[in-house]
């Protein structure tokens, strides 16, 4: 497959995976340090593909912060459901507010754009209407995080290679893998721990500024709304209220979800094709992808989704139970006695 090609897919699918909050960058570059180098190596070499993968993951990077802040969090500020999913009335944001708001870049502002949530934080940027060159720069540092994720992945890969003897062509690559993967660990567990440091010394030593800022009282009441739904919530599928289809409902997700993970532990190779990161669907399944799957693996995979399917018929049935009886207290809160408890989703 063409350099440009797999360029464009990899760009494509991380760009995806950035705008998903609950994806860091991390799996992003390692599997650019594992594909980079099989398309690229006849091109550019191996160090030259290395090269390339990491221009490209920082380039990924900066381009997701720029959609993150100026699409999601400038361009949906009004929407109360992107604020609230931010937790901008929440200590740790209202912290983060306060030192990102600060001019230049020190040291405390530049690890919260590289130590804390990569989603929250480009959002909150955007939400704060804050200027993106000046986050972008500061965002450079991630390349310190990005060089040794790159490289555990190219390494692994390499260990992969065999000369036409079958011996491996960089056998000592695997070893400096493990070494770049604990440094890429302590790397991003340092950073997060000074991004925290920064935030506690802002919570610590600037409280009456943090108090300053106001709350966002759409976010507050949304916020209580969703309280008392949970709380609602909570009430109805206690066991003991339980109506016996929802106790039926409920233990068949159950059942089937340990039925699947019991075949795929303890009967792995009669669910799955063997098949590594570094695998490539020709040589190891005989060019059709669909081999990956044994048949015992189909059933594995039907029970896992009956189960999120049963779990879901179960939680939609009590949301909708506790939004009603929400909505029944609101009109009759003049007349609490006329309310019982007999309405409850056990009846």
């Amino acid at each position: 497959m063409p350099l440009a090609l797999v360029t464009a897919i990899l760009v494509g699918v991380g760009m995806i995976m950035f705008l998903l909050p609950p994806v860091p960058g991390v799996p992003i570059y390692l599997t650019l340090g594992i594909v980079i180098i099989p398309v690229g190596r006849e091109t550019f070499g191996i160090i030259g593909s290395i090269l390339y993968a990491l221009g490209l993951s920082l380039c990924l990077k900066l381009l997701a912060c720029t959609l993150q802040q100026k699409a999601v969090g400038g361009l949906l500020k009004t929407k109360v459901e992107v604020r609230q999913f931010c937790g901008v009335n929440s200590s740790l944001m209202r912290s983060m507010k306060l030192v990102l708001k600060q001019p230049g870049l020190g040291i405390d502002k530049v690890s919260i754009l590289i130590g804390g949530p990569d989603w929250p934080t480009s959002v909150i940027c955007g939400i704060m209407d804050l200027d993106l060159i000046p986050i972008l720069i500061g965002t450079l540092p991630i390349i310190f995080l990005i060089i040794p994720t790159l490289l555990t992945g190219s390494f692994t890969y390499m260990s992969s290679l065999r000369l036409d003897n079958g011996k491996q062509e960089f056998p000592w690559a695997g070893t400096v893998a493990t070494i770049f993967a604990a440094v890429t660990a302590s790397v991003q567990f340092g950073s997060m721990v000074l991004a925290a440091y920064y935030l506690e010394q802002t919570v610590s030593n600037r409280q009456g500024e943090l108090d300053a800022i106001p709350i966002d009282e759409e976010v507050k009441e949304r916020d209580e709304q969703d309280e008392a739904l949970k709380g609602k919530y909570d009430e109805l599928t206690e066991w003991n209220v339980l109506r016996y289809w929802a106790k039926v409902v409920l233990g068949l997700s159950v059942t089937t979800m340990i039925m699947s993970c019991y075949l795929v532990q303890l009967f792995a190779s009669d669910c799955f094709s063997d098949f590594e990161i570094t695998s490539t669907i020709d040589q190891h399944l005989e060019g059709d992808w669909k081999k990956l799957v044994k048949p015992t693996g189909v059933v594995a995979i039907v029970l896992l989704l009956l189960s999120c399917l049963l779990l879901y018929i179960f939680r939609q049935c009590a949301m909708e139970k506790a939004n009603h009886l929400i909505s029944t207290c609101s009109e009759v809160s003049s007349h609490p006695s006329s309310l019982e408890i007999t309405t409850n989703y056990a009846r």
